[in-house]
């Protein structure tokens, strides 16, 4: 029931951000460029190896690679970490509701596509275009995040089976 009711407010969060006009909408992302530099500033994260070869690898693989401003890039990203969230608590809600991996795998990937695309729709209502990128960027988020959940849902039943056995 929990899991529901924080994926039924983390929907409602993504439908808030969505219905902003254009202007408010770039506020927003230009505000978290500046507390992202700010951070920058503070610590010279971009200067680091690390950084280097992460960045490296995001422009040739990820689709974030055609954005040039770090504005674009900053929304672009918070597409993807908004439904890897929405994706993790669809997929858990339905390994515990059903008990069976599959149903937390179409769950975690379906629903979080399909609110992905009438959350585009919603966006045309306040001046905002839609973007089938948007919409793949994500159900990469969704599907990374139900792979996430799969992934730990197994590790937590191999480990169980294991403590049985040896409690045997």
């Amino acid at each position: 029931m929990i899991l529901f009711l924080l994926f039924i407010g983390w929907t409602g969060m993504i439908f808030y951000f969505s219905s902003q006009p254009p202007e408010r909408s770039y506020s927003q992302s230009g505000m978290t460029v500046k507390m992202l530099r700010t951070v920058n500033d503070l610590f010279d994260i971009t200067d680091t190896h690390l950084y280097g070869k992460l960045e490296h690898v995001l422009k040739n693989t990820w689709p974030f690679s055609k954005y040039q401003s770090t504005n674009a890039v900053v929304r672009k990203s918070a597409h993807f970490g908004m439904y890897f969230l929405l994706g993790m608590l669809s997929a858990a809600f339905g390994y515990l509701y059903a008990k069976k991996m599959l149903i937390g795998f179409l769950l975690g990937v379906s629903l979080p596509v399909v609110i992905a695309v009438l959350d585009e729709f919603n966006q045309e209502f306040v001046g905002r275009t839609s973007s089938l990128n948007d919409v793949i960027i994500d159900g990469t988020g969704a599907l990374t995040g139900t792979l996430i959940i799969i992934f730990l849902t197994g590790v937590v039943k191999i480990i169980r089976s294991v403590n049985r056995k040896l409690r045997k």
